[in-house]
């Protein structure tokens, strides 16, 4: 019973960590680049190259979103040991994928050649984010991994306990994380002229 309990618990608090680093996830304002070409100290191209590869954060985010529900709707429904396994074992490739986009999105955006230092700056601190962020995904990961592997009831009962605990850790940095991505992007739209 407490196992089911604890579970459903989990099951909610994935939507923390989507929704902590959803709330920091800002579009770029691409049009306003565009728009302001004339009025714009940094290259524009540049100011549009790193607005077009941080907006793909947004389908991904949203993709993992869905994994997400998807999740929580067949952990809140588990009955069984391996009703229970299955559901973490979901969560682990649902982040799976997210960590792997994400690392692609920064492979993407460390790659464009910046000449406008400032504009190499915000990438920098926008790929620890994004680091930041796998790392705290992966905390939860590999903890929901042990509950998939759990094989009897009382190894499950201290796999979830443990979910519970890095689960709170990986909400609390994932809300930091958010608040230095809100920066971030506040910064590169003033810079860059959008309003």
């Amino acid at each position: 019973m407490i196992s089911r309990l604890l579970l459903r618990w989990i099951a909610r608090s994935p939507h923390l960590l989507a929704a902590s680093f959803l709330s920091g996830m800002f579009l770029l304002a691409t049009s306003t680049f565009r728009a302001a070409q004339a009025q714009s100290n940094p290259p524009v191209a540049e100011c549009n190259q790193f607005a077009d590869v941080v907006n793909r954060n947004q389908e991904i985010l949203a993709a993992f979103e869905t994994e997400i529900n998807n999740f929580s709707d067949n952990a809140s429904q588990a009955e069984s040991l391996e009703d229970i396994q299955s559901a973490a074992s979901q969560y682990v490739d649902a982040v799976d994928e997210v960590t792997s986009n994400l690392g692609t999105l920064a492979t993407d955006l460390e790659s464009i050649t910046f000449s406008d230092n400032q504009l190499s700056t915000y990438r920098a601190n926008y790929v620890a984010v994004i680091s930041g962020f796998n790392d705290a995904l992966s905390i939860v990961s590999e903890a929901m991994g042990n509950v998939a592997g759990s094989e009897s009831e009382a190894e499950l009962s201290e796999s979830l306990e443990a979910v519970q605990t890095d689960t709170v850790e990986a909400v609390g940095q994932i809300e930091e994380l958010a608040t230095g991505e809100s920066d971030i992007i506040d910064g590169v739209n003033d810079y860059c002229g959008a309003s």
